[in-house]
């Protein structure tokens, strides 16, 4: 028997190899996303919600444009042009960064000897864009038609004291180049400066940019689950009630008084406590320094967030900041009466594992029984088995 060929065998493993690549958190608000039309978006990047995960061939793109970067500078040395890649002082990448060091970003270089202002040097910023992107640009320029790619150069002509910035973008479909000269708005680099500041004290979320789960700008976003949907955000050090903003780019966990590493910061621990806002599908209504009691908006059921149960708590089961984000709320009164049937149960990774059944199948789980056991207690362990039926779904 013939073995068929195996279709887009390569390109397929080529996007993979790309999705293999660890996706990461960005340290510090980056200049590039000051600009967003969304708040929101911009504090929870900055406090690390959620980890980015882009399909292999997003991911592919963002290295396209990288890899234009070189050929756009050897291209500028090429008329003639002085371009700096690195501080000449560090051998570093330009960096930038304000606001305690909590604001910042990367410029793609800084360059003078160019034609239109041979004696002045100038920010460099450089783009790539499809065809309908490359066009609205030319018609309508770099202001009006990329907004957050202006004020990105903003940031980083005041904060380098560079009065301004050479942008140049390249058409992907065409590979055409367009360049234009931005001036520095010394009032707009103030006004962006004072939302970054305000944007990093902020200890809850700001509003979203709609109410609408399916508004244009909403439903594609890297946020959704946490802002719109049923997902609690990560459970990071940036997420907890405990961690306070510090100079010098640093955070400080209010529980221990210890000034957090980025390290620690992403990994949390066993005493987080999420922020309520993160919790989208429910309603906070009690709590207290290491416990927040929670009540389902759909539901009406009550759970706790926190490292243990509460003594005397009326409130039902507790989670684990880290459950919480495992669990989507659609699940989470499901889990709580597998908690309350199985109270060493934990959700880990879209499963279940508790002490006295880690190794039993959960098609198994539903025919675990005692000596004359009560009908309710029967039926509460078959909705348990759904429930970690379901959960397992998820992997």
């Amino acid at each position: 028997m013939k073995i068929p060929d195996s279709h887009h065998t390569t390109s397929k493993a080529i996007v993979r190899w790309y999705e293999s690549k660890p996706q990461e958190h960005r340290p510090h608000m980056g200049a590039s996303i000051i600009g967003h039309d969304c708040e929101r978006f911009i504090w929870n990047t900055f406090r690390l919600a959620l980890k980015p995960t882009f399909p292999g061939r997003v991911l592919r793109l963002f290295d396209t444009g990288k890899r234009e970067e070189s050929r756009l500078v050897e291209e500028l040395r090429g008329i003639g042009a002085t371009v700096w890649e690195t501080d000449p002082d560090t051998g570093d990448q330009w960096r930038v960064s304000a606001c305690n060091g909590h604001f910042g970003g990367s410029l793609d270089g800084v360059a003078q000897g160019l034609p239109e202002a041979p004696k002045t040097p100038a920010v460099l910023e450089f783009k790539t864009h499809n065809h309908k992107s490359f066009t609205d640009l030319i018609a309508q320029k770099v202001q009006a038609s990329k907004p957050q790619h202006y004020d990105q150069m903003t940031i980083y002509m005041g904060l380098m004291e560079i009065d301004r910035a050479l942008y140049m973008a390249v058409n992907k479909d065409t590979d055409d180049v367009y360049s234009e000269w931005v001036h520095f708005d010394a009032d707009r680099f103030s006004v962006l400066l004072e939302k970054a500041q305000r944007l990093i004290d902020m200890t809850e979320p700001p509003q979203r940019l709609s109410s609408d789960p399916a508004h244009w700008q909403c439903k594609y976003c890297t946020f959704h689950a946490v802002c719109h949907g049923d997902r609690a955000a990560e459970a990071n050090c940036r997420t907890c009630c405990h961690a306070t903003v510090a100079p010098n780019a640093s955070w400080i966990c209010e529980s221990n008084g210890k000034t957090l590493s980025q390290p620690a910061q992403a990994a949390g621990c066993k005493h987080h406590l999420m922020i309520p806002a993160l919790v989208p599908y429910a309603e906070p209504v009690d709590g207290g320094s290491n416990w927040v009691a929670y009540q389902h908006r759909e539901s009406g059921r009550h759970f706790i967030n926190g490292p243990a149960e509460v003594a005397g708590s009326t409130y039902g089961p507790s989670f684990a900041s880290v459950e919480l984000h495992h669990c989507p709320g659609e699940l989470i009164n499901d889990m709580a009466g597998l908690k309350e049937t199985f109270p060493t149960a934990k959700v880990v990774s879209g499963s279940v594992t508790t002490t006295a059944f880690d190794d039993m199948p959960s098609d198994d789980l539903d025919k675990v029984a005692t000596k004359a056991e009560h009908p309710a207690r029967k039926a509460a362990r078959g909705r348990a088995a759904a429930t970690l039926k379901a959960l397992e779904a998820m992997k």
